[in-house]
């Protein structure tokens, strides 16, 4: 079994589909990916940089110039945190809510496809499953650093 290679075929399935939906609205790449980011992960907690960084596998410099296009394109502000003005947290602007309400539709709808036929159960032991791996991997970057 090629645990590795099924997943990297659905994740690829899975950016085709967001891309295409990225596209129509004018955003793509890199920057699609990250403002699809923080819009998702704004709804639950502060977003800043160094998670941009982490998620994405970015360098600083990189990260920087994706944050700095969607801040032009007026998709984003950084703001400085209410506890530690030195950090800046990312905020997504009025303009970026017609394109979340788009990209949320997306994801709600590649869900839907994607659990098709699988029952609660087997959801939760794939989830499960799942987190384990990436536990597992995390543990071993630790581990080579």
């Amino acid at each position: 079994m090629e645990t590795g290679k099924m997943i990297n075929r659905i994740s690829n399935r899975l950016r085709r589909r967001s891309r295409k939906v990225q596209e129509t609205l004018g955003i793509t790449g890199a920057k699609g990916n990250v403002l699809d980011y923080i819009l998702v992960e704004s709804e639950k907690h502060n977003v800043y940089q160094k998670e941009i960084e982490k998620e994405f596998d970015l360098r600083p410099s990189t990260a920087t110039e994706v944050l700095k296009h969607l801040e032009e394109e007026e998709l984003i502000v950084r703001v400085p945190d209410e506890e530690d003005g030195r950090l800046k947290k990312i905020v997504f602007t009025e303009k970026a809510k017609a394109i979340r309400s788009a990209l949320r539709s997306e994801i709600k709808q590649s869900e839907e496809v994607l659990l098709r036929g699988i029952s609660r159960e087997e959801q939760a032991v794939f989830m499960k499953i799942t987190a384990k791996m990436l536990e597992n991997l995390e543990e071993e970057e630790k581990r080579n650093e």
